[in-house]
């Protein structure tokens, strides 16, 4: 089985992650595509928004994604510990045993892998993808990938169309009370108001 694997705050999750397990799924003939919510970020503040709450967005996101994503709990039901990746990679492949899996990330993300919790084992667990971005150069990232496939860690590098979205936009926009239709599924629109998400005007971390 060939599983994709997003993982992030996702305070909220958007149409760009969406567009990202879209583009990435389609060419790497995935089977299955996680979107896997953080509980304690090792690098971040902790959310202000639950687990529970983020990862019930993820649910809503990957209702409407037509089946191609699915959410995935487990770095959420950790209750408290900090989500290194080393061990979530760790539990999919005892959750899914022979599977490849394809970690897809951010360039800033990929240009740090080496200082990433346990990289000796992180190497061997996954195929870590990016595309250029934030003004990160596709040279600058296929030297690195040349660099981690050096020290016997698989990388790949895709140059997708882009979609300009961020969560910390989108939490500026609610806050303030601009419209957000369009920036994320419909479900996960609902569901930031009903609740209230967002909706103060001090900038929610995550």
């Amino acid at each position: 089985m060939r599983i994709g694997f997003l993982g992030g705050t996702f305070n909220p999750p958007h149409n760009g992650h969406l567009h990202l397990a879209r583009e990435w799924s389609g060419r790497l003939s995935l089977d299955r595509f996680l979107m896997t919510p953080t509980g304690t970020p090792p690098h971040k503040q902790p959310s202000e928004v639950p687990g529970e709450v983020r990862l019930e967005m993820c649910r809503i996101a990957a209702e409407e994604s037509g089946g191609m994503l699915e959410a995935y709990d487990f770095e959420v039901r950790r209750s408290g510990q900090k989500s290194y990746s080393v061990v979530t990679l760790s539990a999919l492949h005892e959750a899914f045993p022979g599977s490849d899996i394809f970690m897809v990330m951010g360039a800033d993300m990929f240009l740090s892998l080496e200082s990433w919790y346990d990289f000796d084992r992180l190497k061997t667990l996954a195929t870590f993808c990016t595309v250029p971005r934030d003004g990160v150069s596709a040279e600058k990232l296929e030297a690195h990938r040349l660099h981690l496939r050096e020290l016997g860690c698989k990388g790949l590098l895709a140059d997708l169309p882009e979609m300009d979205i961020s969560s910390t936009e989108i939490r500026r926009r609610v806050s303030e009370g601009e419209p957000i239709y369009g920036l994320v599924p419909k479900g996960v629109e609902e569901y930031i108001y009903a609740h209230g998400l967002y909706s103060n005007q001090n900038e929610r971390k995550g």
